[in-house]
């Protein structure tokens, strides 16, 4: 059953163009929680191979700022930045073309998966850790982070940290994920920036 569901969606997204089944992911999401707008100011984690690219360029943003450790070079937009994102340089590299910041986080971003739970959702949570550590000064007022992880005893006070600098948050598992997968999406909606 499993097999034959990645195959519906592997022939889905070569028949739409999409890079990647992963388009589907995002299509899932953004049709349950409204996150995607003409005009946004986007800032993309884990982009490659370009399944969710595909869907956002669709959207005509305004900005969009792709981070990979393999992301491609030269493309004026969207702009490609090849970094890891739990390192400060990625993050100047990124501030130098933000613009006035961004409407949307969204990461797909995940380390190397070692065939260990916990290992892996560690790693996934740290990677997780890293972009949420950089809401404030990137991501503008009413803005919204949506995150994958791979969900395990970390993933609770994880969200209970970061949920109140936002006035909404959710949990969700998309259709197109597969069922004996992990993997959850995090969605931190409303930023409320700190006083100062």
């Amino acid at each position: 059953m499993m097999e034959k569901r990645k195959d519906i969606y592997y022939k889905k997204a070569k028949k739409q163009g999409y890079s990647s089944r992963a388009a589907y992911k995002l299509i899932d999401i953004d049709r349950k929680f409204p996150i995607l707008f003409s005009g946004m100011r986007v800032l993309e984690i884990g982009s490659s191979p370009g399944g969710w690219t595909d869907v956002l360029m669709e959207r005509n943003p305004a900005n969009l700022v792709c981070v990979d450790l393999s992301a491609g070079k030269g493309s004026d937009f969207p702009i490609n930045i090849r970094g890891d994102i739990t390192r400060d340089e990625t993050w100047n590299r990124i501030r130098e073309v933000m613009g006035d910041g961004f409407d949307l986080f969204l990461s797909d971003a995940m380390a190397h998966t070692s065939g260990q739970h916990d290992r892996d959702h560690g790693a996934s949570v740290n990677i997780c850790n890293a972009i949420m550590e950089h809401c404030n000064g990137f991501l503008l007022p009413g803005g919204t982070v949506v995150l994958k992880q791979f969900q395990g005893d970390m993933t609770g006070p994880f969200v209970e940290k970061y949920k109140k600098m936002f006035r909404k948050a959710y949990i969700t598992k998309p259709p197109s994920s597969r069922s004996e997968s992990s993997e959850i999406y995090i969605i931190f909606s409303r930023f409320i920036p700190p006083v100062e």
